[in-house]
């Protein structure tokens, strides 16, 4: 007895996925052995249950704060106090008022306007304040990179490299009850062209990422009782993390109002997302912890060893996610220019799927051929469906064609595709970087307005790339589902307008590559396809 449709998936088909698979794992294997990942810092993994007890101890060492002289309590009317640690990476604005960071200046990377990104700078409560605190400390500066502040507990803040800061927190005494840290509050980098979608707090409780978004505190200030391991708020492509040495016991968020810029077109103002983590009471009153404050680079969060690169967000792809990511990275060495980089990485994916496009299109090219048997046996057997799709089947057989392979390149691009998106949406190396007439490949590609629509080449290009692309295809199958996918270049052109360039240029130049296969693929000549009547039953 013959196969049925379930077995149309034949071994050689099998084998192909196998073998492009087996391609991507052997790429990423190739890219981490020559370059290979910053290694983790040396941190014991602590366990994800809230204490009690005294901190556990970590691998970084914050010199422990010698007991102050009795001082007289800070004068909260007296002028605030700002002072600055720097490295090369970061300016670090610490305010007295509170006792915290007031700003983070990223000096590596260029604001959409004019000067550099600056992080928290414009909240309401300093990063690393507690919660609620207005307090006007003293501030003791140690040496370029170290500052004590001194008030109602006492803080020490020292800045390591890149853009890391360790530090701690002593009350002097047993604490009672959970002690309230504001991490900081997110804003968009640029808040007209990145928007408030990506604003984000996230944690890592008992080895789970979770993630609440701006629209979850649009309802009202949140709370959520969880042993978080670090805890962050994010932007598009920006990130502070609070890593504390036990971990919190709760994660609180909030929308802050923010201030609009000359520019601003909305009804409503633009909103900042705050978070708090509350670190558990315990027997000393000392809390240790370090501060992330940067991009959302992978390379650098995952060298911070306790699953910080989540705030990435890939998803359920992840993994394909990080392939693609340190490809892209490896072509911008060989070609230091991250436009090319994606075609280059573009090639490689087609190239990875040539077998199986090359499959799907000979078996269209096969199906068309048949298309004037196959009507004719539904219309011999329209009152028998049972019996016609016997004899489709035996046809298929006959003829070695598999109905099903037309599906096959795009079932097996999903995953890439979804990897790929999630990937180059928050891809900090893209963001203010030009391609030919692209300005941001983080940004859509306007070059112009018409009637107040911004004008973004590249969708259009992919589109109109789309539509040739079905004109050249086999016409098989149900006419209705033909006219169906001639809006798919619609739909398409839709979900891409608005998307980073970069995205765009993938999927333009994947359709213009795929036109090439399939223009190559149609003008071969085709010697194992012989039209055989079908047996008289």
């Amino acid at each position: 007895m013959g196969p049925g449709p379930e077995e149309m998936m034949n071994n050689k088909n099998i084998v192909i996925v196998v073998i492009c698979v087996a391609a991507l794992m052997g790429w990423s294997a190739f890219v981490n052995w020559l370059y290979p990942p910053v290694p983790k810092q040396a941190r014991p993994v602590l366990p994800l249950t809230a204490t009690s007890g005294p901190p556990v101890a970590v691998t970084h060492t914050v010199a422990r704060i010698a007991p102050a002289p009795p001082v007289a309590p800070p004068d909260d009317h007296a002028p605030e106090q700002v002072v600055t640690l720097q490295n090369d990476f970061v300016r670090v604005a610490i305010t007295s008022r509170g006792g915290g960071i007031q700003s983070v200046e990223l000096l590596k990377h260029r604001a959409n306007g004019h000067g550099h990104v600056v992080l928290n700078g414009a909240a309401g409560a300093p990063a690393l304040a507690l919660k609620d605190d207005r307090a006007n400390y003293t501030v003791e500066q140690v040496g370029s990179r170290e500052v004590v502040l001194r008030g109602p507990v006492t803080k020490r803040l020292t800045l390591g490299a890149e853009y890391l800061l360790t530090g701690c927190i002593e009350f002097g005494g047993a604490t009672t009850q959970a002690v309230p840290v504001v991490v900081g509050t997110a804003v968009p980098a640029d808040l007209v062209k990145e928007g408030e979608a990506f604003l984000g707090v996230d944690w890592l409780a008992r080895a789970k990422f979770q993630n609440r978004e701006l629209k979850h505190a649009r309802k009202g200030p949140g709370r959520e009782e969880t042993p978080a391991r670090w805890v962050a708020v994010k932007s598009q492509f920006f990130t502070m993390i609070l890593t504390p040495a036990t971990n919190a016991v709760a994660v609180a968020y909030q929308p802050t109002v923010m201030a609009p810029p000359p520019n601003w077109k909305a009804k409503e103002p633009p909103h900042g997302l705050t978070a708090v983590a509350e670190l558990p009471a315990n027997a000393t009153g000392r809390y240790e912890f370090t501060f992330y404050a940067g991009p959302k680079d992978y390379t650098r969060l995952s060298a911070l060893g306790q699953g910080q690169e989540d705030v990435l967000q890939f998803g359920m792809w992840s993994v394909v996610s990080v392939i693609l990511l340190k490809s892209m990275n490896f072509c911008y060495r060989l070609i230091p220019n991250y436009g090319v980089a994606i075609i280059l990485i573009t090639i490689a994916i087609k190239i990875v799927f040539w077998p199986i496009q090359a499959k799907s299109i000979q078996s269209m090219k096969a199906m068309q051929k048949f298309q004037p048997l196959m009507a004719k046996l539904k219309e011999k057997y329209k009152d028998d469906p049972q019996r016609m799709n016997a004899e489709m089947m035996k046809l298929y057989k006959e003829h070695k064609i598999n109905p099903f392979s037309g599906c096959l390149p795009m079932l097996v691009q999903i995953p890439v595709f979804f990897a790929l998106f999630a990937m180059l949406r928050s891809a900090i190396e893209l963001r203010g970087t030009s391609f030919l007439w692209v300005k941001d490949l983080s940004q859509p590609d306007t070059v112009g307005h018409l009637f107040g629509l911004p004008i973004n080449p590249l969708p259009l290009i992919m589109t109109g790339a789309m539509i040739w692309q079905q004109k050249i295809t086999p016409t098989v199958g149900d006419p209705q589902q033909a006219k169906m996918m001639m809006f798919m270049p619609l739909m398409m052109l839709f979900f891409f307008y608005n998307a980073s360039s970069g995205l765009a240029l993938y999927w333009t130049v994947q359709q213009l590559l795929s036109i090439g296969q399939q223009w190559w693929s149609l003008r071969r000549e085709d010697h194992n396809v012989t039209v055989i009547p079908p047996a008289k039953p």
